[in-house]
């Protein structure tokens, strides 16, 4: 769609010609009709721009039209956001010259008799006659290239929030967002006038609470909490990088009653912008380089915490293969855009949820008035699926060397419990699901090259070590204790060896 509608024809142009020179003296303009034929005639030398580039006079308009054109739209507008600047040519943005008015204009100001010259001449006098770009505007390309801009400017306000271990408040920051329509006009004003910077036209972004909206939390006790260990080796260096960042964007949050928590609209996008680096991630149940590595163990890490305080979970995906870091049943799998975890808070008061990353600890917690519940965590291993082993040919590896790529690992479809128990009442609600996590396959490179350099290294196998998960599980927390196992049963996968015994080690 095109931007603003030109007035079509050599009159449209006049008229908006005068009605901008009525802005400094139209006052002569009616005086000027009653003066005789010769005396209003304008002088022949008058000097002219267009857009701010001189015209010669002397060479025929129409033959100055496609030059003009051509040099206008190949010149440059920056468009600036701050420090954030993008410079593209008048055509790029998607302008383009209305030929036909632009020589309609240099006829008019060629021609001494013509009512533009007149008014000039009463007016503005020896002034140059300084015309405007008869330029158009198509909207999609420029919205195209402000919408890239748009991704590095806009920035969503922080709500204030409270450090649930010092009991302090965080001040919020106002965001704020690019103006699409209105940064569009911009663009169109520089058209007409030949300006070549724009400013986007940005809007703030105000917090929606106010520091007084925590005066009366409550955050004495701990209504829930969960702890994992992570690798603090150099090796995963980004991927700590990310525990850090997603934990920050977490760490004091206040969930009010009835609101519920979505942990991707809280973290936000996987992105450099966002934060984030790369480091190893779950694909297709393989481990793989992704944006945010990292991130899903905040979200496993939080919904055992939300398990445990006896929240309600809205939403809540399993990995595709078993986590080392966190039980089978307790995990929650974290995708931008697609898989999600959400709970609620179903409780009368603020909840203020509690997320650090320190010296190989991810602890998360959530904290209110009184603690009155006590949780128990009941998870059963109903069948085993074996995984499979690929062997790939690798001509970058000695003949016959074997390099384990990938460790295989079982699937398993489990039934876990959630029993939740009224300290006062001892009334309690026992919630039953089911997850199941496929089978990952092992994976052998087998080398087919020729004699290895002198200087060659082999590759190192896998290091992950063989998982292992009690056949029946029972976990409890309460207020008093803390975490504890109440009874576990290793079964027939819960001991070190048991996928040789099952038969799954390929030779």
């Amino acid at each position: 769609m095109w931007g603003k509608v030109r007035r079509s024809g050599v009159d449209g142009w006049v008229a908006k010609t005068c009605a901008a020179l009525c802005v400094l003296g139209l006052a002569g303009l009616g005086a000027s009709w009653l003066l005789p034929e010769p005396a209003a005639h304008a002088s022949a030398n008058a000097q002219v721009s267009v857009a701010g580039e001189a015209v010669d006079m002397h060479t025929p308009p129409a033959a100055q039209t496609h030059a003009l054109a051509q040099r206008y739209l190949a010149g440059s507008i920056t468009l600036r956001a701050g420090e954030i600047t993008q410079q593209l040519t008048r055509a790029q943005l998607g302008a383009r010259i209305d030929a036909a008015h632009l020589t309609a204009l240099l006829s008019q100001a060629a021609d001494p008799r013509s009512s533009l010259r007149r008014v000039h001449a009463q007016t503005l006098r020896d002034r140059p006659i300084a015309l405007p770009m008869p330029a158009l505007l198509d909207d999609a390309p420029s919205t195209r290239w402000l919408l890239r801009i748009k991704d590095l400017v806009d920035r969503k306000p922080v709500e204030p929030r409270l450090d649930p271990r010092k009991g302090t408040l965080q001040a919020a920051q106002d965001g704020v967002s690019l103006d699409l329509l209105g940064t569009l006009e911009r663009i169109e004003e520089a058209l007409g006038s030949g300006a070549t910077e724009v400013n986007v036209a940005l809007l703030p972004r105000t917090p929606l609470l106010g520091a007084h909206s925590f005066d009366h939390v409550n955050m004495g006790v701990v209504l829930g909490e969960f702890e994992t260990r992570y690798n603090r080796g150099n090796t995963s260096l980004d991927r700590t990088h990310n525990l850090k960042v997603a934990a920050a964007k977490i760490d004091g949050y206040v969930l009010q009653p009835r609101e519920t928590f979505d942990f991707n609209a809280v973290v936000g996008d996987r992105t450099t912008r966002n934060g984030f680096k790369l480091a190893p991630v779950i694909a297709d149940g393989e481990l793989t380089s992704g944006m945010g590595g990292g991130t899903c163990q905040i979200a496993s890490t939080l919904h055992a915490a939300v398990f445990f305080a006896g929240l309600p979970i809205a939403t809540r995906f399993p990995h595709s293969r078993p986590s080392f870091y966190i039980k089978l049943g307790l995990d929650a799998t974290v995708v931008y855009g697609s898989q999600n975890f959400r709970f609620k808070n179903d409780r009368s008061y603020p909840v203020v949820l509690g997320m650090q990353v320190q010296e190989g600890r991810v602890y998360a917690s959530l904290h209110g008035p009184t603690r009155d519940h006590t949780v128990t965590f009941i998870r059963h291993v109903d069948a085993v699926l074996p995984f499979e082993a690929h062997v790939h040919k690798d001509s970058s590896l000695p003949s016959g060397l074997r390099v384990l790529s990938q460790r295989g690992v079982p699937g398993f479809k489990i039934t876990r419990f959630r029993v939740v128990t009224d300290d006062t009442t001892h009334v309690s609600v026992r919630e039953r699901t089911q997850d199941s996590y496929p089978p990952t396959a092992e994976v052998w490179r087998i080398g087919t090259g020729g004699q290895p350099p002198a200087n060659f290294e082999r590759p190192k196998n896998d290091a992950h070590p063989e998982y292992v998960a009690d056949e029946y599980l029972q976990v409890t927390q309460t207020k008093d204790q803390g975490t504890y196992e109440v009874d576990r049963e290793p079964g027939r996968t819960g001991s070190y060896g048991w996928t040789e015994r099952e038969g799954m080690v390929s030779r």
